[in-house]
């Protein structure tokens, strides 16, 4: 079977903004772009020197960056008190409410175990 036209500038663009907001599965890039699972791979190392999946994987933390970025000027820039809060949880190891709740009641549980063990032990 032959290959197909390697894609033009308008749909390298066009797959890079798919990679980049995640929809990064092959059937979903083949239904946007109409070409076949089987020249994926080749269409890709045309336009990015890559297989598809490095091409995905690639864009999809482009991708990430990007939405890091945004969720960081909307925290600090913009004052957003959400974003800050979330930001804080993910990097700062800051718990929630609710997983504050889950950790003293696990510590508690671990702890009244390890008093249960002990006092079999006498």
């Amino acid at each position: 079977m032959q290959r197909p036209d390697p894609w033009n500038d308008g749909q390298i663009e066009k797959v890079r903004n798919l990679l980049t907001k995640f929809c990064n599965d092959a059937a979903t890039v083949c239904a946007v772009m109409g070409c076949r699972k089987g020249d994926l791979n080749w269409l890709c190392r045309q336009a990015f020197d890559m297989s598809f999946n490095e091409t995905a994987k690639k864009f999809e933390l482009e991708g990430k960056a990007i939405l890091k970025m945004a969720y960081f000027d909307a925290a600090v820039k913009d004052k957003n008190s959400k974003a800050l809060d979330l930001m804080a949880r993910e990097h700062l190891d800051m718990l929630g409410p609710v997983e504050r709740r889950r950790k003293v009641k696990a510590e508690a549980d671990a702890r009244a175990e390890r008093e249960k063990a002990e006092e079999v032990d006498f």
